[in-house]
């Protein structure tokens, strides 16, 4: 699979979703939309921000954290 790919093969990555859901999707900010100047997706940013919203990646300054920091830093008021 190429790295960029056009909007319908990115709503075919996305779970075969029409593109009316996409558009939808990208004025929410859920998906970042194409690569800026032009109309292909970049399926590794769609990737990164699906598991930023997920839970699924750790913030690059939190990895540099101890346990108590990263508690600490989630428990701040």
């Amino acid at each position: 699979m190429t790295r960029l790919t056009t909007k319908e093969g990115i709503c075919a990555y996305l779970g075969d979703i029409k593109p009316a859901t996409y558009d939808s999707w990208q004025a929410k900010g859920i998906v970042p939309g194409p690569v800026p100047g032009t109309n292909r997706y970049d399926i590794r940013a769609h990737d990164a921000v699906l598991d930023r919203l997920g839970g699924l990646s750790v913030p690059a300054h939190a990895s540099n954290l101890s346990p108590l920091e990263q508690w600490e830093q989630g428990h701040a008021a």
